[in-house]
């Protein structure tokens, strides 16, 4: 005789579902519990792999921005510095590659931007859209935005949609509260 059949005898309603019910989520639990346990016991053992991924990214970031033309200890000290480092390397590379601007100003503006390569697509493809010699207000502007993805857009549409110049539609898209849609009225 077990307990749940006291207790049935006892209490011949709903108590010993109940208890059954608990039981059986009881054990339930204890092996989502062991499951998860698992799993952060097989976590602990890919921090090493995490960590020469990392490295990686510090790799590629030093690499590329000494061979853009940053100094080595500049290039040390803002890799280093880098929430994202790969991300800041490949910033300065492809603006200093795609645009013609030097590394040095690339450099300044992917460093103070939280989204590197956004900034870098958004000076790349506003550079080559419109510009034939480089402009650093374009990338300036780009590091200025909040939504550098969204603010290339914004220049490149507002340009193609009317008669500005690529000067004004750059000042249009940074101020606060601008929205493409002034230009044509929404129905």
């Amino acid at each position: 005789m077990n307990i749940f059949t006291i207790l049935d005898l006892w209490f011949p309603d709903r108590l010993t579902t109940n208890l059954a019910q608990g039981r059986c989520r009881l054990a339930v639990a204890s092996v989502f519990g062991a499951a998860a346990l698992g799993t952060a016991t097989l976590g602990l053992g890919s921090v090493g792999a995490t960590a020469a991924a990392a490295s990686l990214d510090y790799f590629d970031c030093a690499t590329g921005m000494t061979a853009a033309g940053i100094a080595q200890a500049d290039a040390i000290a803002a890799c280093a510095a880098a929430r994202y480092p790969e991300d800041l390397g490949a910033c300065v590379v492809d603006v200093s590659d795609l645009t013609g601007l030097t590394a040095e100003s690339a450099l300044i503006v992917c460093g103070r931007s939280r989204r590197p390569l956004e900034v870098a697509n958004c000076t790349i493809d506003i550079h080559t859209a419109f510009l034939d010699s480089p402009s650093t207000k374009v990338l300036e502007n780009c590091g200025r935005s909040l939504l550098p993805a969204r603010y290339g857009t914004c220049v490149i549409d507002i340009v193609e949609a009317t008669e500005i110049a690529v000067d004004e539609a750059l000042t249009q898209c940074i101020r606060a509260g601008y929205r493409p849609w002034r230009i044509q009225p929404r129905l």
